[in-house]
């Protein structure tokens, strides 16, 4: 027989395992807020990209997060494997990349950082997005969380990122370089 005692302890048990279990699958939730969305989303997301330009990758709800510094040379909205949703996949290179990783709700400014030499696959990718964790220029040396910039609902502790004024300026010519190097190919 069980008594009443083992009952209430089991009972207890099972309940706070089912605690942890809700918040160990809420976790990934917040990873992927603005991933797939509706192909309207994803082409107006995608319309405030432009080819050339840099942009700043940041998780903010993540922790032991880089900050990166992105060159695009290429945007397409492409189709996921859940039907009816869209994904923003961005081509690039990784110009730069923050010192340190951040912990959530550790982020502040100035960044130190250092540029990303290493060819290959770890300097170019393509990449499907989220909109929550992107950042778009909106002014010099200012870049805005593109979710919140197109008005969607999504929860960051970083809004605007600021690039130091130095490293805005190599990343200028390092934009340069490469569209250089593009017109040199077709030629």
């Amino acid at each position: 027989m069980v008594s009443i005692q083992e009952k209430g302890g089991l009972m207890f048990k099972t309940i706070m395992l089912a605690i942890i279990v809700v918040v160990v699958m809420m976790v990934p939730c917040f990873a992927d807020q603005l991933a797939w969305n509706s192909r309207g989303t994803c082409e107006e997301a995608a319309k405030s990209i432009e080819q050339g330009s840099i942009l700043v990758s940041y998780c903010s709800l993540c922790s032991n997060e880089y900050v990166e510094v992105w060159l695009v040379k290429g945007i397409i909205v492409a189709p996921t494997a859940a039907q009816g949703l869209f994904e923003v996949n961005v081509f690039g290179i990784r110009l730069y990349r923050s010192k340190e990783a951040f912990r959530e709700n550790e982020y502040s400014e100035p960044v130190q950082y250092e540029a990303v030499t290493a060819a290959g696959p770890t300097r170019w990718f393509i990449t499907g997005i989220d909109l929550a964790y992107v950042y778009v220029p909106t002014s010099e040396g200012s870049f805005r969380c593109l979710g919140k910039l197109i008005d969607r609902e999504c929860s960051i502790n970083v809004d605007t990122i600021s690039l130091p004024h130095q490293l805005l300026e190599q990343a200028k010519r390092g934009v340069q370089r490469e569209s250089e190097k593009v017109t040199l190919a077709w030629q």
